[in-house]
């Protein structure tokens, strides 16, 4: 018998230990299809795993940052997880009985987005943007690990223009979190940088727009993750007040800074850093009132080896007026000059490209939600509270304040969505841009954005799981 024969056992043994585990109630119950919209005093409070803030329905000032927070355990819950934890490090524990072990602490969930895109200049086609996997695991009343991993475009191989290559699959997000005080959360792991408040809410169902803005996948080049640690948490200002942080040292952006692409191409490695300086990043917002929200984050560390820096500021805000929500964000690049190096002696990424010295870029949003009262009655009962959504977008991106190049675009979106529940949406988009390779600097108010400008179609699917 070949020796991969106890591969094929593994199911059996699995089996019924994971009928066992799900009989002595280890295994959270399925909630049920047509269960109530959680009361705020029901909702997962911070810690309880990966949470997504739906723009539009539900409260964005409010969201969790992922602190940790104290749970209402049974009496002796503590004492039983250690237990737990031991037998699973014994030795002789077999992988099934191992795998039985975390069914009552660790969830999964996740995100999806499929998009179709006709454009004016170029080839309609369906894509299949991003799947990503959420796992959560509480491992004590104080300490709990969350990661993202997402497979954009189907992961590998990918076929572009008729080749095979190697596709995206990424740990954009793995953390685990020790809580301190009640104000205090020591992170460590892949970290969200904290440069803006976009790069902190990206997922696609939480979005209004199909498109990320364009500021927001180059000069913060979202989605933006680093190897550091750090801290985060929260304070009540008062009775309505609060104040939330979160601020790291990471590895750190690279010499692969470049016009058009900004720092998409310098985020940093997750096995070495280029260099003995470590960035710090940080993001402080705050919260008058319901509805409100205001940030400033900031960004420094050297790129290379001889210590010349990045340096980023950014500035955001939300506030939920009724129906309507005005959001934007405005960020600022300074970088010293310098030359596309600084990686080990021979390494191909060494080139004599020239790191621009600034880069700027900025949206405003505005999404209204609306209902058709007569289109909603003939729904299924179910999709009763759902809603539209109309939004509209300016932004512009410069990835090289120096010159005008086709790195300098400015794009006008508006955007329609149906919301039936709150985890799926249906968006559909049309936006018209212009970038500045005609050597004009582009703007809406110039006439060339319009006469010389191409339109795109975007619609896609989005849908939490």
């Amino acid at each position: 018998m070949s020796r991969r024969y106890p591969l094929f056992l593994l199911p059996l043994l699995l089996a019924p230990l994971t009928g066992l585990a799900q009989e002595e109630g280890s295994a959270p119950a399925k909630p049920a299809e047509d269960a109530p919209r959680a009361t705020e005093a029901e909702k997962p409070r911070e810690g309880e795993g990966p949470r997504l803030d739906l723009e539009g329905l539900e409260d964005p000032v409010g969201a969790d940052t992922g602190t940790a927070t104290k749970s209402a355990h049974p009496e002796g819950h503590d004492q039983a997880a250690n237990d737990t934890f031991t037998e699973r490090l014994q030795p002789t524990t077999t992988l099934a009985q191992r795998a039985a072990a975390i069914l009552d602490r660790t969830t999964l969930g996740g995100y999806a987005e499929h998009d179709f895109i006709l454009p004016q200049q170029g080839v309609s086609t369906f894509r299949n943007h991003r799947y990503v996997l959420f796992v959560y695991s509480h491992i004590s009343e104080r300490i709990s690990t969350a990661t993202e991993i997402e497979f954009e475009f189907a992961g590998s191989p990918l076929k572009r223009e008729g080749n095979l290559g190697a596709g995206e699959v990424l740990l954009e997000f793995s953390v685990v979190d020790l809580m301190l005080t009640d104000w205090a959360t020591f992170r460590a792991g892949v970290i969200l940088v904290p440069v803006g408040a976009y790069n902190l809410r990206h997922d696609a169902p939480a979005q209004e727009l199909p498109e990320r803005p364009i500021a927001y996948t180059t000069v913060v080049p979202t989605t933006w993750f680093e190897s550091g640690a750090g801290f985060l948490g929260k304070f009540d200002l008062g009775r309505d007040w609060r104040l939330n942080y979160e601020v790291y040292a990471v590895n750190g952006l690279d010499a692969k800074i470049l016009d058009g692409q900004g720092f998409r191409a310098a985020r940093g490695s997750h096995l070495q850093d280029n260099n003995n300086d470590k960035a710090l990043t940080g993001r402080v917002s705050v919260s008058p009132f319901l509805g409100l929200e205001a940030g400033l984050s900031g960004y420094t560390g050297a790129y290379d080896l001889e210590g010349r820096r990045v340096n980023m500021a950014n500035a955001d805000v939300f506030w939920r007026l009724g129906a309507l929500d005005l959001t934007g964000e405005v960020v600022r690049a300074f970088i010293d000059p310098g030359y596309v190096q600084g990686f080990p002696e021979g390494s191909t990424a060494n080139t004599r490209d020239r790191v621009p010295t600034g880069m700027f870029g900025f949206y405003g949003q505005a999404n209204y939600r609306f209902r058709v009262e007569p289109f909603f009655r003939l729904l299924p009962d179910e999709w009763h509270d759902g809603h539209f959504t109309a939004s509209l977008r300016y932004e512009e991106k410069d990835t090289d304040l120096e010159f005008v190049t086709a790195g300098d675009v400015a794009r006008m979106t508006l955007g329609l969505n149906f919301r039936p529940l709150p985890p799926y949406v249906l968006k559909t988009s049309f936006f018209w841009e212009k970038s500045g390779g005609d050597g004009e600097m582009p703007h809406a108010w110039s006439s060339g954005f319009w006469k010389d400008g191409h339109g795109t179609f975007l619609a896609s699917v989005a849908y939490l799981f």
